[in-house]
């Protein structure tokens, strides 16, 4: 009885890997800035594998409606309906993260003593509870950095964020985003 379980999980699970392969038509416009599997090939851009679904969805259909501005995202997203923007974020959440670990390797010490100020929305190692968060743990460090100089300035807007970066500048964040590049997811 025991073997036909097993035998039976190493089917169901063959089956999810092959459906986590399988990309959506509309993830090949996708694949020049975030990798073919969503392991970003430019520190610039960032890793889409292994994101919440929910926390891609948001951001793809923020992209979409102008909600988050992004001249570079505009054209590949304006078209996607609901069910491709739902498609697009459970195959990049189905695929395997990876860890960039292309920040400067002697601000990651820095990083982990700044990391407390992220550590209650992101997690204790960049892997937050809550879906609708980020992972951080991998993530491209140019991107993070980025991203955090546009919390800063009110580019990107998320009160929290604010709240929590505001007396911080360009060096802690090149050193939180060297700690997270770092981690693995």
């Amino acid at each position: 009885m025991r073997n036909w379980i097993f035998a039976g999980m190493l089917i169901l699970g063959g089956a999810n890997l092959a459906l986590a392969a399988e990309a959506p038509a509309k993830a090949q416009a996708c694949v020049a800035c975030h990798g073919q599997a969503g392991v970003s090939i430019s520190p610039e851009f960032p890793n889409l594998a292994g994101q919440h679904a929910t926390y891609l969805a948001n951001q793809i259909t923020a992209f979409r409606d102008g909600t988050r501005a992004n001249p570079a995202m505009a054209p590949f997203v304006a078209g996607l309906s609901d069910a491709d923007i739902g498609a697009l974020a459970a195959y990049y959440s189905a695929q395997a993260p990876a860890t960039a670990a292309n920040g400067d390797a002697t601000l990651v010490s820095a990083g982990e003593s700044l990391s407390g100020y992220c550590k209650a929305c992101h997690g204790m190692a960049g892997v937050p509870v809550a879906d609708e968060w980020p992972v951080l743990a991998g993530q491209q460090a140019a991107y993070l950095q980025k991203q955090l100089a546009a919390f800063k300035s009110g580019e990107r807007i998320n009160p929290l964020m604010q709240a929590a970066i505001a007396h911080l500048g360009d060096p802690e964040y090149k050193a939180l985003a060297a700690y997270y590049s770092q981690l693995a997811p």
